[in-house]
């Protein structure tokens, strides 16, 4: 009898431990959440985070507001995210292979691996290997087999070193044994600018930095593990033949580590719906950006995957860059 009591009592305390997370479960959201974006106002990215958001407000019924928190490669958004509160009303929307990639080349003041946890995708960027229309080099065997015959002769553009362009750009050279001088530029635009402008002989650039220039500039490939359905007709590289490591940047949402499970449900499911949903879809193919949705797992899944590539990669693009 006294073993029953005590069982009992041990059952209600638990209940009640639990209690208030299942509640503010029950009743999330019911007051407006906030995206920090790390990204300003107008691009590529800032703009997938707002097509989300007006997504996300008619599903969820509560107001989604978009909040510009630039500075330090995402991780200024990403701090803020960690010392807030693990409730759900403050969530962070970081391009993954920068937010991860800048963590790889030095020290930052959040671990995303660790301290972050990620809701879900609802983006795809990669990088593609770009040539002007009328280059001499049709295919991308040409333009390696260019690469070999003068080594160090042809020039290549990008958004950074250390940014997931320059660090599949790297990767190929390295895969594929062959040496082009790599130039930095700030921002794609000014990389597009360069190419079209004669400056660099390839570029590695993204499915939306083609779109409006169609008719300047040619894809001989993609530099990723999967093709876009934007551009149907461009290969990847390893269906070229080609074995590298590649960096893809997906969009993702993620919240504080500790956030209840049924609240990252709920995010999760609401995210899901928002990418398959027609409009969503229209404005980020109509930004040259593939709506990929993927699951918590399944980013997770692909990080343990690929980091310790990726460390290898950057450390390497490091020595040759110095």
């Amino acid at each position: 009898m006294k073993r029953r009591t005590i069982l009992k009592t041990t059952a209600a305390l638990l209940a009640l431990a639990v209690a208030p997370a299942a509640l503010a479960a029950e009743g999330y959201p019911d007051q407006a959440i906030e995206i920090l974006i790390p990204f300003s106002a107008g691009g590529g990215n800032d703009q997938v985070a707002r097509a989300l958001a007006a997504e996300l407000e008619d599903i969820l019924g509560e107001s989604v507001v978009p909040v510009q928190k630039t500075g330090a490669g995402g991780y200024v958004a990403a701090q803020a995210l960690v010392t807030g509160e693990p409730d759900g009303y403050t969530l962070g929307h970081q391009s993954l292979g920068t937010l991860i990639l800048g963590g790889l080349m030095k020290e930052q003041v959040v671990n995303a691996l660790t301290d972050l946890r990620f809701v879900a995708q609802m983006a795809l960027i990669q990088s593609a290997i770009a040539v002007k229309a009328d280059s001499p080099y049709q295919t991308l065997d040409e333009l390696l087999a260019a690469m070999k015959d003068e080594p160090g002769a042809l020039a290549w553009g990008h958004t950074g070193r250390g940014g997931f362009h320059f660090v599949n750009g790297a990767s190929l050279l390295a895969a594929t044994g062959t040496e082009a001088l790599d130039v930095p530029y700030s921002g794609s635009s000014n990389t597009v600018a360069a190419l079209l402008g004669g400056e660099v002989d390839f570029a590695l650039l993204s499915t939306s930095n083609y779109l409006g220039f169609e008719d300047e500039m040619r894809i001989l490939a993609f530099a990723a593990e999967q093709g876009d359905d934007l551009v149907p007709d461009v290969k990847t590289v390893s269906e070229l033949g080609i074995d590298m490591v590649t960096v893809a940047t997906p969009s993702v949402i993620t919240v504080h580590k500790d956030t209840p499970d049924e609240i990252v449900a709920t995010l999760q499911s609401a995210i899901q719906e928002a990418v398959s949903r027609e409009r969503y879809r229209t404005t980020l193919s109509g930004m040259g950006i593939a709506p990929v949705f993927a699951d918590g797992d399944a980013i997770r899944a692909y990080l343990d995957a690929n980091v310790d590539r990726w460390k290898e990669l950057v450390d390497a693009a490091a020595e040759t860059a110095g």
